[in-house]
Protein backbone atom coordinates (compact mmCIF):
# COMPACT_ATOMS: atom_id res chain seq x y z
CA UNK A 1 0.00 0.00 0.00
CA UNK A 2 2.97 2.34 0.53
CA UNK A 3 3.86 1.82 -3.13
CA UNK A 4 0.24 2.60 -4.08
CA UNK A 5 0.20 5.99 -2.30
CA UNK A 6 3.74 6.94 -3.33
CA UNK A 7 6.11 9.34 -1.60
CA UNK A 8 4.07 12.54 -1.74
CA UNK A 9 0.92 11.30 0.03
CA UNK A 10 2.39 11.52 3.53
CA UNK A 11 5.66 11.30 5.42
CA UNK A 12 5.01 7.60 6.04
CA UNK A 13 4.39 6.68 2.41
CA UNK A 14 6.93 5.09 0.09
CA UNK A 15 10.57 5.56 1.06
CA UNK A 16 11.68 6.43 -2.48
CA UNK A 17 9.93 8.38 -5.26
CA UNK A 18 7.41 6.40 -7.31
CA UNK A 19 7.45 8.31 -10.60
CA UNK A 20 5.64 5.63 -12.62
CA UNK A 21 2.95 4.41 -10.23
CA UNK A 22 1.99 1.22 -12.02
CA UNK A 23 0.19 -0.10 -8.92
CA UNK A 24 -2.19 2.86 -8.85
CA UNK A 25 -2.88 2.59 -12.59
CA UNK A 26 -3.64 -1.13 -12.38
CA UNK A 27 -5.79 -0.72 -9.26
CA UNK A 28 -7.81 2.12 -10.76
CA UNK A 29 -8.41 0.25 -14.03
CA UNK A 30 -9.55 -2.93 -12.30
CA UNK A 31 -11.81 -1.02 -9.92
CA UNK A 32 -13.51 0.59 -12.92
CA UNK A 33 -13.89 -2.80 -14.55
CA UNK A 34 -15.24 -4.55 -11.45
CA UNK A 35 -17.44 -2.19 -9.42
CA UNK A 36 -17.48 1.33 -10.83
CA UNK A 37 -21.15 2.06 -10.09
CA UNK A 38 -23.65 1.26 -7.33
CA UNK A 39 -25.33 -2.08 -8.01
CA UNK A 40 -28.98 -2.51 -8.83
CA UNK A 41 -30.86 -5.77 -8.32
CA UNK A 42 -33.35 -7.99 -10.08
CA UNK A 43 -35.28 -10.16 -7.61
CA UNK A 44 -36.76 -13.39 -8.93
CA UNK A 45 -38.98 -15.93 -7.16
CA UNK A 46 -40.57 -19.15 -8.39
CA UNK A 47 -43.67 -18.55 -6.27
CA UNK A 48 -46.14 -16.64 -8.44
CA UNK A 49 -48.22 -15.37 -5.52
CA UNK A 50 -45.16 -13.64 -4.04
CA UNK A 51 -44.06 -11.84 -7.23
CA UNK A 52 -45.84 -8.56 -6.31
CA UNK A 53 -44.09 -8.59 -2.92
CA UNK A 54 -40.75 -9.31 -4.60
CA UNK A 55 -41.34 -6.40 -6.98
CA UNK A 56 -41.80 -4.11 -3.97
CA UNK A 57 -38.66 -5.45 -2.29
CA UNK A 58 -36.71 -4.91 -5.52
CA UNK A 59 -37.87 -1.29 -5.72
CA UNK A 60 -37.02 -0.66 -2.05
CA UNK A 61 -33.55 -2.20 -2.32
CA UNK A 62 -32.71 -0.30 -5.52
CA UNK A 63 -33.79 2.95 -3.90
CA UNK A 64 -31.74 2.32 -0.75
CA UNK A 65 -28.69 1.19 -2.73
CA UNK A 66 -28.53 4.64 -4.31
CA UNK A 67 -28.74 6.49 -0.99
CA UNK A 68 -26.66 4.34 1.38
CA UNK A 69 -22.90 3.81 1.62
CA UNK A 70 -23.18 0.15 0.66
CA UNK A 71 -21.53 0.66 -2.73
CA UNK A 72 -18.56 2.43 -1.14
CA UNK A 73 -18.10 -0.39 1.38
CA UNK A 74 -18.14 -3.05 -1.35
CA UNK A 75 -15.80 -0.98 -3.53
CA UNK A 76 -13.35 -0.86 -0.61
CA UNK A 77 -13.61 -4.63 -0.30
CA UNK A 78 -12.84 -5.03 -4.02
CA UNK A 79 -9.73 -2.86 -3.65
CA UNK A 80 -8.66 -4.90 -0.61
CA UNK A 81 -9.12 -8.09 -2.66
CA UNK A 82 -6.67 -6.72 -5.23
CA UNK A 83 -4.04 -6.41 -2.46
CA UNK A 84 -4.96 -9.19 -0.02
CA UNK A 85 -8.54 -10.29 0.74
CA UNK A 86 -11.80 -8.34 0.69
CA UNK A 87 -14.07 -8.73 3.71
CA UNK A 88 -17.55 -7.31 4.33
CA UNK A 89 -19.51 -7.78 7.53
CA UNK A 90 -23.31 -7.67 7.22
CA UNK A 91 -25.58 -7.09 10.20
CA UNK A 92 -27.78 -4.64 12.05
CA UNK A 93 -26.95 -1.16 13.27
CA UNK A 94 -28.70 0.05 16.41
CA UNK A 95 -30.40 3.42 15.79
CA UNK A 96 -32.77 3.84 18.75
CA UNK A 97 -35.53 2.31 20.85
CA UNK A 98 -39.30 2.19 20.41
CA UNK A 99 -41.79 1.57 23.18
CA UNK A 100 -45.06 -0.05 22.11
CA UNK A 101 -47.58 -1.06 24.78
CA UNK A 102 -44.85 -0.92 27.39
CA UNK A 103 -42.51 -3.15 25.39
CA UNK A 104 -39.04 -1.86 24.47
CA UNK A 105 -38.18 -2.60 20.83
CA UNK A 106 -34.76 -1.86 19.38
CA UNK A 107 -34.76 0.11 16.14
CA UNK A 108 -32.12 -1.17 13.70
CA UNK A 109 -31.02 -0.56 10.13
CA UNK A 110 -29.27 -3.09 7.88
CA UNK A 111 -25.59 -2.32 7.47
CA UNK A 112 -22.64 -3.71 5.54
CA UNK A 113 -19.14 -2.68 6.60
CA UNK A 114 -15.75 -3.27 5.04
CA UNK A 115 -13.25 -4.94 7.37
CA UNK A 116 -9.54 -4.16 6.98
CA UNK A 117 -7.07 -7.03 7.01
CA UNK A 118 -5.36 -5.26 9.95
CA UNK A 119 -8.53 -5.79 11.99
CA UNK A 120 -9.18 -9.36 10.84
CA UNK A 121 -8.42 -12.73 12.38
CA UNK A 122 -9.25 -16.25 11.26
CA UNK A 123 -8.12 -19.82 11.80
CA UNK A 124 -4.83 -19.98 9.87
CA UNK A 125 -4.55 -23.73 10.46
CA UNK A 126 -7.50 -24.31 8.13
CA UNK A 127 -6.77 -25.61 4.64
CA UNK A 128 -9.27 -23.17 3.13
CA UNK A 129 -11.47 -20.32 4.28
CA UNK A 130 -14.58 -22.51 4.47
CA UNK A 131 -12.97 -24.83 7.06
CA UNK A 132 -12.04 -22.07 9.52
CA UNK A 133 -13.20 -22.90 13.05
CA UNK A 134 -13.32 -19.20 13.93
CA UNK A 135 -13.11 -15.80 12.28
CA UNK A 136 -13.73 -12.29 13.47
CA UNK A 137 -12.80 -8.64 13.47
CA UNK A 138 -11.64 -5.90 15.78
CA UNK A 139 -13.70 -2.72 16.01
CA UNK A 140 -13.67 0.49 18.03
CA UNK A 141 -16.63 1.57 20.14
CA UNK A 142 -17.30 4.59 22.31
CA UNK A 143 -16.21 3.78 25.86
CA UNK A 144 -19.35 5.35 27.30
CA UNK A 145 -21.62 3.39 24.97
CA UNK A 146 -19.80 0.14 25.72
CA UNK A 147 -20.10 0.63 29.49
CA UNK A 148 -23.82 1.36 29.18
CA UNK A 149 -24.66 -1.29 26.57
CA UNK A 150 -27.13 -3.58 28.34
CA UNK A 151 -26.44 -6.60 26.14
CA UNK A 152 -22.87 -6.76 27.50
CA UNK A 153 -22.10 -8.55 30.76
CA UNK A 154 -22.67 -5.99 33.51
CA UNK A 155 -19.54 -6.82 35.50
CA UNK A 156 -17.21 -7.05 32.52
CA UNK A 157 -18.40 -3.88 30.80
CA UNK A 158 -17.60 -1.81 33.90
CA UNK A 159 -13.96 -2.97 33.65
CA UNK A 160 -13.53 -1.56 30.15
CA UNK A 161 -10.92 1.17 29.80
CA UNK A 162 -9.93 3.71 27.21
CA UNK A 163 -7.66 2.24 24.56
CA UNK A 164 -5.60 4.03 21.97
CA UNK A 165 -5.69 2.57 18.50
CA UNK A 166 -2.71 0.26 18.09
CA UNK A 167 -0.13 1.26 15.49
CA UNK A 168 1.24 -2.26 15.17
CA UNK A 169 -0.38 -5.64 14.72
CA UNK A 170 0.41 -8.42 17.22
CA UNK A 171 3.01 -9.71 14.74
CA UNK A 172 4.84 -6.36 14.79
CA UNK A 173 3.75 -5.10 11.36
CA UNK A 174 2.66 -1.50 11.00
CA UNK A 175 -1.06 -1.05 10.49
CA UNK A 176 -2.21 0.58 7.27
CA UNK A 177 -3.62 3.58 9.16
CA UNK A 178 -0.11 4.62 10.20
CA UNK A 179 0.50 5.93 6.68
CA UNK A 180 -1.28 9.14 7.72
CA UNK A 181 -1.85 8.77 11.48
CA UNK A 182 0.97 9.52 13.90
CA UNK A 183 0.90 8.40 17.53
CA UNK A 184 0.11 11.95 18.67
CA UNK A 185 -3.15 11.88 16.69
CA UNK A 186 -4.30 8.74 18.49
CA UNK A 187 -3.64 10.11 21.98
CA UNK A 188 -5.98 13.09 21.58
CA UNK A 189 -9.32 11.48 20.67
CA UNK A 190 -12.32 13.65 21.44
CA UNK A 191 -14.49 10.65 22.32
CA UNK A 192 -12.56 7.96 24.25
CA UNK A 193 -12.78 4.56 22.56
CA UNK A 194 -12.33 0.94 23.47
CA UNK A 195 -11.26 -1.83 21.10
CA UNK A 196 -13.40 -4.99 21.09
CA UNK A 197 -13.26 -8.25 19.16
CA UNK A 198 -16.29 -9.99 17.66
CA UNK A 199 -15.67 -13.65 16.85
CA UNK A 200 -17.90 -15.89 14.74
CA UNK A 201 -17.88 -19.62 15.57
CA UNK A 202 -19.40 -21.43 12.55
CA UNK A 203 -19.68 -24.89 14.11
CA UNK A 204 -21.50 -23.86 17.29
CA UNK A 205 -23.17 -20.95 15.43
CA UNK A 206 -22.41 -18.43 18.14
CA UNK A 207 -21.21 -14.84 18.03
CA UNK A 208 -18.84 -13.89 20.85
CA UNK A 209 -17.78 -10.35 21.85
CA UNK A 210 -14.44 -10.20 23.65
CA UNK A 211 -12.68 -7.53 25.68
CA UNK A 212 -8.93 -6.92 25.17
CA UNK A 213 -8.37 -7.10 28.94
CA UNK A 214 -6.51 -10.12 30.26
CA UNK A 215 -8.39 -12.69 32.37
CA UNK A 216 -11.74 -11.27 31.26
CA UNK A 217 -14.86 -13.20 30.43
CA UNK A 218 -16.71 -12.66 27.14
CA UNK A 219 -18.78 -9.51 27.11
CA UNK A 220 -21.50 -11.30 25.19
CA UNK A 221 -22.25 -14.75 23.77
CA UNK A 222 -25.34 -15.01 21.57
CA UNK A 223 -26.84 -17.76 19.46
CA UNK A 224 -26.74 -16.77 15.81
CA UNK A 225 -30.17 -16.11 14.31
CA UNK A 226 -29.02 -14.38 11.13
CA UNK A 227 -28.26 -15.61 7.60
CA UNK A 228 -26.97 -19.19 7.27
CA UNK A 229 -23.48 -18.20 6.08
CA UNK A 230 -22.79 -16.03 9.13
CA UNK A 231 -21.94 -12.30 9.27
CA UNK A 232 -18.79 -12.32 7.08
CA UNK A 233 -18.31 -12.51 3.33
CA UNK A 234 -14.88 -12.84 1.71
CA UNK A 235 -13.76 -11.86 -1.78
CA UNK A 236 -10.57 -13.19 -3.38
CA UNK A 237 -9.42 -13.91 -6.92
CA UNK A 238 -6.69 -16.59 -6.68
CA UNK A 239 -7.10 -19.37 -4.16
CA UNK A 240 -3.95 -21.21 -3.05
CA UNK A 241 -4.41 -24.94 -2.45
CA UNK A 242 -4.04 -25.92 1.19
CA UNK A 243 -4.01 -22.32 2.44
CA UNK A 244 -6.69 -20.08 3.84
CA UNK A 245 -5.07 -16.91 2.48
CA UNK A 246 -5.39 -16.18 -1.26
CA UNK A 247 -2.82 -14.94 -3.75
CA UNK A 248 -3.76 -11.33 -4.50
CA UNK A 249 -3.07 -9.75 -7.92
CA UNK A 250 -0.98 -6.95 -6.38
CA UNK A 251 1.43 -9.54 -4.99
CA UNK A 252 2.26 -10.41 -8.61
CA UNK A 253 2.37 -6.79 -9.76
CA UNK A 254 4.72 -5.47 -7.10
CA UNK A 255 7.97 -6.94 -8.44
CA UNK A 256 7.79 -5.34 -11.90
CA UNK A 257 6.41 -2.13 -10.38
CA UNK A 258 9.54 -1.84 -8.22
CA UNK A 259 11.84 -2.71 -11.15
CA UNK A 260 10.27 -0.05 -13.39
CA UNK A 261 10.59 2.65 -10.74
CA UNK A 262 14.08 1.56 -9.69
CA UNK A 263 15.29 1.82 -13.30
CA UNK A 264 13.49 5.15 -13.76
CA UNK A 265 15.15 6.59 -10.65
CA UNK A 266 18.49 5.38 -12.00
CA UNK A 267 17.80 7.10 -15.32
CA UNK A 268 16.86 10.23 -13.38
CA UNK A 269 20.21 10.22 -11.59
CA UNK A 270 22.05 9.62 -14.85
CA UNK A 271 20.22 12.50 -16.53
CA UNK A 272 21.02 14.79 -13.58
CA UNK A 273 24.73 13.95 -13.89
CA UNK A 274 24.80 14.76 -17.60
CA UNK A 275 26.75 17.92 -18.38
CA UNK A 276 28.62 19.59 -21.23
CA UNK A 277 31.83 21.55 -20.51
CA UNK A 278 34.39 23.42 -22.60
CA UNK A 279 38.10 22.54 -22.53
CA UNK A 280 40.75 25.20 -23.23
CA UNK A 281 44.55 25.21 -23.16
CA UNK A 282 46.18 27.16 -20.39
CA UNK A 283 47.63 29.69 -22.87
CA UNK A 284 44.17 30.42 -24.24
CA UNK A 285 42.53 31.18 -20.89
CA UNK A 286 41.67 34.79 -21.77
CA UNK A 287 40.15 33.79 -25.13
CA UNK A 288 38.18 30.99 -23.45
CA UNK A 289 36.77 33.34 -20.80
CA UNK A 290 35.83 35.87 -23.49
CA UNK A 291 33.96 33.13 -25.41
CA UNK A 292 32.23 31.92 -22.23
CA UNK A 293 30.83 35.39 -21.49
CA UNK A 294 29.67 35.98 -25.08
CA UNK A 295 25.96 35.87 -25.90
CA UNK A 296 24.44 33.69 -28.58
CA UNK A 297 25.32 34.99 -32.06
CA UNK A 298 27.90 37.46 -30.80
CA UNK A 299 31.24 37.80 -32.68
CA UNK A 300 34.20 37.32 -30.36
CA UNK A 301 37.80 38.30 -31.35
CA UNK A 302 40.42 35.81 -30.25
CA UNK A 303 44.22 35.94 -30.22
CA UNK A 304 45.04 32.30 -30.88
CA UNK A 305 43.38 29.33 -32.59
CA UNK A 306 40.06 27.71 -31.59
CA UNK A 307 40.26 28.06 -27.81
CA UNK A 308 37.56 25.66 -26.62
CA UNK A 309 36.70 22.03 -27.26
CA UNK A 310 33.28 20.87 -26.05
CA UNK A 311 33.09 17.72 -23.91
CA UNK A 312 29.85 15.96 -22.90
CA UNK A 313 29.73 13.58 -19.94
CA UNK A 314 27.04 11.44 -18.34
CA UNK A 315 23.51 11.07 -19.67
CA UNK A 316 21.08 8.17 -19.58
CA UNK A 317 22.27 4.70 -20.52
CA UNK A 318 20.39 3.39 -23.53
CA UNK A 319 20.41 -0.22 -22.32
CA UNK A 320 18.92 0.82 -18.97
CA UNK A 321 16.27 2.90 -20.73
CA UNK A 322 15.40 -0.02 -23.03
CA UNK A 323 15.14 -2.38 -20.04
CA UNK A 324 12.83 0.06 -18.24
CA UNK A 325 10.53 0.30 -21.28
CA UNK A 326 10.42 -3.47 -21.66
CA UNK A 327 9.69 -3.91 -17.95
CA UNK A 328 6.82 -1.44 -18.24
CA UNK A 329 5.39 -3.44 -21.14
CA UNK A 330 5.82 -6.66 -19.16
CA UNK A 331 3.85 -5.11 -16.29
CA UNK A 332 0.98 -4.37 -18.68
CA UNK A 333 1.11 -7.96 -19.97
CA UNK A 334 1.27 -9.44 -16.46
CA UNK A 335 -1.71 -7.31 -15.39
CA UNK A 336 -3.89 -8.53 -18.26
CA UNK A 337 -3.04 -5.93 -20.94
CA UNK A 338 -3.74 -2.73 -19.01
CA UNK A 339 -3.44 -0.60 -22.14
CA UNK A 340 -6.43 -2.37 -23.70
CA UNK A 341 -8.45 -2.57 -20.46
CA UNK A 342 -7.88 1.05 -19.50
CA UNK A 343 -8.07 2.59 -22.96
CA UNK A 344 -4.59 4.07 -22.50
CA UNK A 345 -4.00 4.20 -26.25
CA UNK A 346 -4.82 2.45 -29.52
CA UNK A 347 -3.54 -1.10 -29.73
CA UNK A 348 -3.97 -1.42 -33.50
CA UNK A 349 -4.75 0.58 -36.62
CA UNK A 350 -8.48 -0.17 -36.72
CA UNK A 351 -11.34 0.03 -34.25
CA UNK A 352 -12.35 -3.55 -35.04
CA UNK A 353 -8.92 -4.90 -34.13
CA UNK A 354 -8.94 -2.88 -30.91
CA UNK A 355 -12.30 -4.41 -29.98
CA UNK A 356 -10.94 -7.91 -30.60
CA UNK A 357 -7.90 -7.17 -28.44
CA UNK A 358 -10.10 -5.75 -25.67
CA UNK A 359 -12.32 -8.84 -25.80
CA UNK A 360 -9.23 -11.04 -25.50
CA UNK A 361 -7.86 -9.00 -22.59
CA UNK A 362 -11.29 -8.99 -21.00
CA UNK A 363 -11.21 -12.78 -20.52
CA UNK A 364 -9.02 -12.29 -17.46
CA UNK A 365 -11.29 -9.57 -16.14
CA UNK A 366 -14.45 -11.59 -16.76
CA UNK A 367 -13.36 -14.20 -14.23
CA UNK A 368 -12.75 -11.47 -11.66
CA UNK A 369 -16.11 -9.89 -12.51
CA UNK A 370 -17.80 -13.24 -11.88
CA UNK A 371 -16.16 -13.44 -8.45
CA UNK A 372 -17.31 -9.90 -7.61
CA UNK A 373 -20.81 -10.70 -8.90
CA UNK A 374 -21.11 -13.72 -6.60
CA UNK A 375 -19.66 -11.76 -3.68
CA UNK A 376 -22.06 -8.83 -4.14
CA UNK A 377 -24.98 -11.25 -4.54
CA UNK A 378 -24.21 -12.86 -1.17
CA UNK A 379 -23.79 -9.49 0.54
CA UNK A 380 -27.04 -8.10 -0.87
CA UNK A 381 -28.98 -11.28 -0.07
CA UNK A 382 -28.00 -11.01 3.60
CA UNK A 383 -28.50 -7.23 3.58
CA UNK A 384 -32.03 -7.83 2.23
CA UNK A 385 -32.62 -10.30 5.07
CA UNK A 386 -32.02 -7.63 7.72
CA UNK A 387 -34.14 -5.19 5.74
CA UNK A 388 -36.95 -7.75 5.70
CA UNK A 389 -36.64 -8.51 9.44
CA UNK A 390 -37.35 -4.93 10.58
CA UNK A 391 -40.54 -5.34 12.68
CA UNK A 392 -41.77 -1.74 12.36
CA UNK A 393 -40.51 0.09 9.30
CA UNK A 394 -42.60 0.59 6.16
CA UNK A 395 -40.75 1.41 2.94
CA UNK A 396 -42.13 3.31 -0.08
CA UNK A 397 -41.96 1.33 -3.32
CA UNK A 398 -42.49 2.35 -6.94
CA UNK A 399 -43.88 -0.35 -9.25
CA UNK A 400 -43.65 -0.06 -13.04
CA UNK A 401 -46.05 -2.52 -14.73
CA UNK A 402 -45.47 -2.94 -18.50
CA UNK A 403 -47.43 -0.43 -20.55
CA UNK A 404 -48.65 1.47 -17.48
CA UNK A 405 -47.64 4.52 -15.52
CA UNK A 406 -45.53 3.95 -12.36
CA UNK A 407 -47.60 3.09 -9.29
CA UNK A 408 -46.65 4.27 -5.80
CA UNK A 409 -46.97 1.49 -3.24
CA UNK A 410 -45.54 0.46 0.13
CA UNK A 411 -43.75 -2.55 1.56
CA UNK A 412 -45.28 -2.76 5.02
CA UNK A 413 -44.08 -4.54 8.15
CA UNK A 414 -47.28 -6.62 8.19
CA UNK A 415 -46.59 -7.84 4.66
CA UNK A 416 -43.05 -8.84 5.59
CA UNK A 417 -44.04 -10.51 8.85
CA UNK A 418 -46.53 -12.75 7.04
CA UNK A 419 -43.79 -14.57 5.09
CA UNK A 420 -40.34 -15.71 6.17
CA UNK A 421 -37.53 -14.25 4.06
CA UNK A 422 -35.90 -17.52 3.07
CA UNK A 423 -39.26 -19.22 2.44
CA UNK A 424 -39.70 -16.99 -0.61
CA UNK A 425 -36.73 -18.71 -2.36
CA UNK A 426 -35.43 -15.42 -3.72
CA UNK A 427 -32.73 -15.01 -6.34
CA UNK A 428 -31.20 -11.55 -5.95
CA UNK A 429 -29.16 -10.79 -9.06
CA UNK A 430 -27.01 -7.62 -8.98
CA UNK A 431 -26.20 -5.76 -12.17
CA UNK A 432 -25.11 -2.37 -13.52
CA UNK A 433 -21.84 -2.29 -11.55
CA UNK A 434 -19.63 -1.62 -14.58
CA UNK A 435 -19.37 1.94 -15.85
CA UNK A 436 -20.84 2.71 -19.26
CA UNK A 437 -19.88 5.95 -20.93
CA UNK A 438 -22.43 7.90 -23.03
CA UNK A 439 -20.56 6.72 -26.12
CA UNK A 440 -20.98 3.07 -25.08
CA UNK A 441 -24.66 3.66 -24.39
CA UNK A 442 -25.03 5.27 -27.82
CA UNK A 443 -23.36 2.27 -29.45
CA UNK A 444 -25.66 -0.15 -27.60
CA UNK A 445 -28.69 1.93 -28.57
CA UNK A 446 -27.64 1.86 -32.22
CA UNK A 447 -27.27 -1.91 -32.15
CA UNK A 448 -30.73 -2.41 -30.64
CA UNK A 449 -32.44 0.01 -33.01
CA UNK A 450 -30.76 -1.30 -36.16
CA UNK A 451 -30.71 -4.97 -35.16
CA UNK A 452 -34.04 -5.37 -33.38
CA UNK A 453 -36.41 -2.41 -33.69
CA UNK A 454 -36.13 -1.57 -37.40
CA UNK A 455 -36.43 -5.20 -38.63
CA UNK A 456 -39.44 -5.72 -36.33
CA UNK A 457 -41.43 -2.58 -37.19
CA UNK A 458 -44.10 -4.60 -39.01
CA UNK A 459 -44.68 -6.89 -36.04
CA UNK A 460 -44.63 -3.92 -33.68
CA UNK A 461 -47.34 -2.15 -35.71
CA UNK A 462 -49.53 -5.25 -35.55
CA UNK A 463 -49.25 -5.08 -31.75
CA UNK A 464 -50.03 -1.38 -31.64
CA UNK A 465 -46.44 -0.30 -31.05
CA UNK A 466 -44.30 2.20 -32.91
CA UNK A 467 -40.92 3.92 -32.82
CA UNK A 468 -40.91 7.37 -31.24
CA UNK A 469 -38.30 9.12 -33.37
CA UNK A 470 -38.49 12.28 -31.26
CA UNK A 471 -37.42 10.44 -28.10
CA UNK A 472 -34.86 8.42 -30.03
CA UNK A 473 -33.20 11.54 -31.43
CA UNK A 474 -33.36 13.15 -27.98
CA UNK A 475 -31.33 10.21 -26.66
CA UNK A 476 -28.88 10.60 -29.55
CA UNK A 477 -28.57 14.29 -28.67
CA UNK A 478 -27.89 13.48 -25.01
CA UNK A 479 -25.47 10.57 -25.43
CA UNK A 480 -23.53 12.17 -28.31
CA UNK A 481 -23.38 15.52 -26.45
CA UNK A 482 -25.00 17.29 -29.41
CA UNK A 483 -27.71 19.59 -28.03
CA UNK A 484 -27.84 21.28 -31.45
CA UNK A 485 -29.44 18.12 -32.85
CA UNK A 486 -32.82 18.96 -31.31
CA UNK A 487 -32.62 22.49 -32.74
CA UNK A 488 -32.63 21.29 -36.36
CA UNK A 489 -35.70 19.08 -35.95
CA UNK A 490 -39.17 20.33 -36.88
CA UNK A 491 -42.46 18.71 -35.98
CA UNK A 492 -45.63 18.68 -38.10
CA UNK A 493 -49.18 17.77 -37.22
CA UNK A 494 -49.19 14.97 -39.82
CA UNK A 495 -49.04 11.58 -38.06
CA UNK A 496 -46.17 9.31 -39.01
CA UNK A 497 -47.08 6.61 -41.50
CA UNK A 498 -44.51 3.97 -40.66
CA UNK A 499 -46.12 1.48 -43.04
CA UNK A 500 -45.77 3.66 -46.14
CA UNK A 501 -42.94 2.79 -48.51
CA UNK A 502 -40.09 5.27 -48.47
CA UNK A 503 -40.03 7.79 -51.26
CA UNK A 504 -37.16 7.60 -53.72
CA UNK A 505 -34.87 10.58 -53.84
CA UNK A 506 -34.63 12.43 -57.17
CA UNK A 507 -31.68 11.95 -59.43
CA UNK A 508 -30.45 8.71 -57.90
CA UNK A 509 -28.96 6.44 -60.62
CA UNK A 510 -30.37 2.94 -60.94
CA UNK A 511 -26.90 1.40 -61.34
CA UNK A 512 -23.86 2.43 -59.32
CA UNK A 513 -20.25 1.35 -59.57
CA UNK A 514 -17.89 1.17 -56.60
CA UNK A 515 -14.15 0.48 -56.43
CA UNK A 516 -12.62 -0.70 -53.16
CA UNK A 517 -8.89 -0.17 -52.67
CA UNK A 518 -7.13 -1.98 -49.84
CA UNK A 519 -4.03 -0.33 -48.41
CA UNK A 520 -1.76 -2.30 -46.08
CA UNK A 521 -0.26 0.03 -43.51
CA UNK A 522 1.21 -0.92 -40.11
CA UNK A 523 -0.66 0.49 -37.13
CA UNK A 524 0.61 3.47 -35.15
CA UNK A 525 0.54 2.30 -31.56
CA UNK A 526 2.46 3.35 -28.46
CA UNK A 527 3.80 -0.19 -28.03
CA UNK A 528 5.09 -0.22 -31.61
CA UNK A 529 6.79 3.15 -31.19
CA UNK A 530 8.45 2.01 -27.95
CA UNK A 531 9.61 -1.24 -29.58
CA UNK A 532 11.27 0.68 -32.42
CA UNK A 533 12.96 2.89 -29.81
CA UNK A 534 14.21 -0.16 -27.90
CA UNK A 535 15.58 -1.72 -31.09
CA UNK A 536 17.49 1.45 -31.93
CA UNK A 537 18.95 1.78 -28.43
CA UNK A 538 20.09 -1.84 -28.38
CA UNK A 539 21.79 -1.50 -31.76
CA UNK A 540 19.14 -3.39 -33.69
CA UNK A 541 17.37 -2.34 -36.85
CA UNK A 542 13.70 -1.87 -37.63
CA UNK A 543 11.93 -2.03 -40.94
CA UNK A 544 11.20 1.18 -42.77
CA UNK A 545 7.45 0.72 -42.36
CA UNK A 546 7.89 0.27 -38.59
CA UNK A 547 9.90 3.48 -38.35
CA UNK A 548 7.24 5.34 -40.33
CA UNK A 549 4.55 3.98 -38.03
CA UNK A 550 6.54 5.05 -34.97
CA UNK A 551 6.49 8.71 -36.01
CA UNK A 552 2.90 8.64 -37.23
CA UNK A 553 0.42 10.42 -34.97
CA UNK A 554 -1.58 8.07 -32.74
CA UNK A 555 -5.28 8.88 -32.46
Amino acid sequence: MEQYVGVYYSDNGAERPVHLNMMEIATNIYERQLIARPPRVNIITRQSKLKPTCAKLESVMNSLLESTTLHREMARAVKSALYSIGIVKVGRKYTGTYEIDGVQIHRTDPIAQHVLLDDWVHDMSALNIEECSFMGNRYRMSLEEARNYEDFDKKERKRLQKMESAQFNPGGDERISTITQQSTYLEDEYDPKVELWEIWLPRSRKLVTLSPLEDSKPLRVVDWDGPPQGPYHMLFFNEVDGNSMPLAPAMLWQGLHRIVNSMYRKLERQAARQKTVGLARGADTEDAERVRRASDGEVVPINGGLPIEELSMGGIDQNTFAFMLQSKEMFSWLSGNLDALGGLGPQSETVGQDKLMFASANQRVSGMQDAVQIFVKKVLTDWGFYLWQDPLESYPATLSPPGMQPIQSELTAEERNSTAYYDMMLEIEPYSMQFKSPGERLSTLNQIVSGVVIPSLGIMQQQGMGLDMGKLLALYSEYADLPELTDILTYTNRPDDLGAPPSEGPGKPSVTHRTNERVSRPGATRQGAEQVMVNQMLGGNSQKSEKEAAVRQMS
